[in-house]
């Protein structure tokens, strides 16, 4: 009965911070690679690698949330995910992290929202939530927004 109170995560590290994910998103995780360029995506968008033969756009939260500058944005692991929209051309994306994920049996209790973050960084783009996991600051993306911004750049190319 314990295991269907808990939620199979990841802790992610990314430049500047951690971000937790349900298992059931993550799709793979790779060694880092140099992605290719896409013209016109914002400074978060680092670029797209080919993964199972289709164009996955690869995505540095470190840069969006966080504010890191790409050049201190160091990467060794690439999270792809599962998208939450049924767009055929987007099935996947990919998270750029700093190391190999953590895996965690979240329960309910082992989580709560973070009241002290202020009310100017709580709606940061690409932020669903902040929360506090082992005393530590954790976010909970907004993949559907994130995703919004990636649609279009790949319809372009």
């Amino acid at each position: 009965m314990e295991a269907s109170l808990s939620l199979r995560c990841l802790l992610i590290t990314v430049q500047g911070g951690q971000i937790i994910l349900p298992n059931s998103l993550v799709a793979e995780v790779l060694p880092f690679a140099p992605p290719l360029q896409i013209e016109m995506a914002p400074h978060w968008v680092t670029g797209a690698m080919l993964w199972r033969n289709l164009t996955t756009p690869l995505v540095s939260l470190g840069r969006l949330i966080f504010r890191v500058k790409a050049e201190a944005d160091l990467n060794s692991r690439i999270i792809i995910v599962n998208t939450l929209g049924a767009d055929s051309k987007l099935p996947y994306f990919g998270i750029l992290g700093t190391s190999a994920p953590r895996p965690l049996n979240l329960r309910h209790q082992d989580i709560q929202m973070d009241q002290d973050v202020a009310a100017s960084e709580s709606h940061r783009p690409g932020v669903l939530g902040w929360a506090l996991y082992q005393d530590q600051s954790v976010i909970i993306p907004d993949m559907e927004a994130i995703e919004a911004v990636l649609q279009p750049l790949l319809r372009r190319s």
